[in-house]
């Protein structure tokens, strides 16, 4: 699935803007233009821009409806794509029925027949259930949303919204494969929907070292230089036909893995930092691209190498900018919400195949949509399931099973069961990833005890599944501008406190290759009496201030 671009075959226009927005009935078809709504803007989730409390934490279907007029050309085709709507979500075009989405976070792409005036209406449903991903329950008796999950469960158009144009002969995707062995020059460009396409490579310095090669075929790129941690080498890949073309960026490394180490064009590499939201004052989820660029300048300056997309795809600016800054990320589909629930989690009524089918369709998109973005090295297939439950193990079988048939990364999901409860999945993955909160969430505020319990269980761990381990949360709400001495428990001086015995055991387990500190920022929850104002376990606030822990890890990370 391609970006859409602007160049001397394709046109691009935006829609984003001030729409129109209400709430509709479940059973709602946008027939006839909208009335009684009011202004909102997009990309952008719309809880927080409105003031009406149950309108913010409203449950069910919401419609947002805008007007447009395109000058429509001969010869080209018009296709309509929203980066992301949530959570499932029907794209009407003056009236007819021209895509749904089944995620929040991922993209809707379909071709449309323009008019000369065109209304544009997309019914958003935020009902999360046992067949959807995040996963929730839903009482339609009480029109009542339960989740298990935390953080906020935002609505809205969350990214872009555009109208493009292609020609009718046109190139519908791209994937490029690098061969990295000791040469490192080996490189295939296949293209979908033309014939006879060609391809010239362009390096950064903007030299085209490769011209005029055939596309869907291996050839050579002299001198190739690498990708790497921190270090991004960026080639452009141009393919062309006499009616179209398109550029796309890419990068040339290796990634391999062994029990003790993860390797990046054979050097091995330690994860250093954070378990992330998309999350920000009154625009919600919505894209931000200050805020894009902000966060990468913020894990720079304590010299973070990665992040996880925790704990649902991220948008594709972001893993375009993870891509030039030589950020590893481990990419994460929306499989969060699996645990927690009364009695069982897998099995009948909750998690079962008619959840993997959605898990399943998911994992396609998401590979289809980031296949070619080097930063990403690993992808986890879900976020703290009860994977201690027999069911579990049947049902991340086949979800994992599948991944491998489109995904040829390193496979991880990220455990919330104790070594003790017996995961019955560890044996499907190749990289271990554990979230933990000693002293936080169990035998709260007994810092003494988080050394101890950490590494005996990481070492357990690691002796059992004898895979490398990567510690992907830990963390401690932290209030700034609050102070103690001795330090307590939501102190600044405690979050440091914290992070340094948690440090302690990570380092002395042999197998650990990485530390994802939870969070980067503050970010909006439901609300619950554990949450003021949200999930404070960030080493920036959520206006992006840092706390005093952000100078210790800084520190920490310079040199690690």
């Amino acid at each position: 699935m391609l970006y859409p671009v602007m160049n001397a075959y394709r046109s691009l226009t935006s829609l984003d803007g001030i729409w129109q927005m209400k709430t509709v009935p479940s059973d709602y078809v946008p027939a006839a233009p909208a009335t009684d709504t009011i202004d909102i803007a997009v990309p952008a989730s719309y809880n927080d821009q409105i003031c009406d409390m149950n309108l913010r934490d409203y449950v069910g279907k919401v419609l947002y409806e805008r007007t447009f007029s395109y000058p429509v050309e001969e010869g080209k085709n018009y296709r309509l794509r929203l980066s992301a709507l949530s959570h499932k979500g029907d794209v009407y075009l003056n009236g007819e029925l021209v895509a749904s989405a089944i995620s929040g976070y991922l993209t809707v792409d379909a071709p449309v027949k323009l008019q000369k005036n065109n209304r544009l209406s997309v019914v958003i449903d935020n009902r999360l259930t046992y067949e959807t991903m995040p996963v929730g329950v839903y009482n339609a008796e009480k029109n009542k949303q339960t989740i298990h999950f935390d953080f906020y469960n935002f609505t809205g158009i969350h990214r872009n919204v555009m109208l493009y144009s292609v020609p009718e002969k046109w190139i519908q995707d791209v994937t490029v494969e690098t061969f990295v062995d000791e040469s490192a020059d080996k490189v295939m460009v296949s293209v979908e929907g033309v014939e006879n396409a060609k391809v010239d490579i362009i390096d950064a310095e903007g030299v085209c070292v490769v011209e005029g090669a055939a596309a869907n075929s291996v050839f050579s790129i002299p001198e190739p230089k690498l990708w790497n941690v921190g270090k991004a080498y960026l080639y452009n890949a141009r393919v062309y036909t006499d009616s179209d073309e398109y550029t796309l960026h890419f990068g040339i490394r290796k990634i391999t893995w062994d029990k003790k180490a993860f390797y990046v064009n054979g050097e091995a590499v330690y994860f250093k930092g954070y378990g992330r939201h998309e999350d920000f004052f009154v625009c919600g989820k919505g894209t931000n691209l200050p805020l894009l660029i902000k966060d990468f300048n913020l894990m720079n300056w304590t010299n973070a190498n990665s992040f996880r997309t925790s704990h649902y795809p991220y948008s594709e600016e972001m893993m375009n900018l993870a891509d030039e800054y030589g950020f590893l990320v481990i990419n994460e589909v929306p499989a969060v919400g699996m645990h927690w629930w009364d009695d069982y989690n897998f099995g009948p009524d909750k998690v079962n195949a008619e959840t993997a089918v959605v898990h399943k369709e998911l994992i396609r998109q998401l590979m289809a949509r980031d296949k070619n973005h080097p930063c990403i090295v690993m992808f986890s297939v879900a976020n703290e399931p009860a994977t201690h439950e027999e069911a579990a193990g049947e049902y991340f079988r086949d979800v994992i099973s599948y991944t491998r048939t489109v995904c040829d990364l390193p496979l991880t999901l990220v455990e919330f069961t104790h070594f003790t409860e017996n995961s019955l999945v560890t044996d499907l993955i190749d990289v271990v990833c554990i979230n933990r909160y000693y002293a936080w969430y169990t035998e709260h505020g007994q810092i003494d005890v988080v050394r101890e319990r950490l590494l005996d269980e990481l070492q357990m761990y690691y002796e059992a599944a004898k895979k490398p381990i990567i510690v992907t949360e830990f963390g401690a709400d932290t209030l700034e501008g609050v102070h103690m001495l001795p330090s307590e428990t939501f102190t600044e001086e405690w979050q440091e406190e914290y992070f340094i015995e948690n440090f302690k055991a990570i380092d002395a387990c042999e197998g650990c290759i990485g530390e994802h500190i939870w969070n980067l920022a503050d970010f909006k929850t439901k609300e619950g009496l554990r949450r003021a104002r949200g999930n404070r376990k960030g080493v920036f606030t959520r206006d992006r201030q840092p706390k005093m822990s952000a100078h210790y890890v800084r520190k920490r990370w310079k040199d690690k």
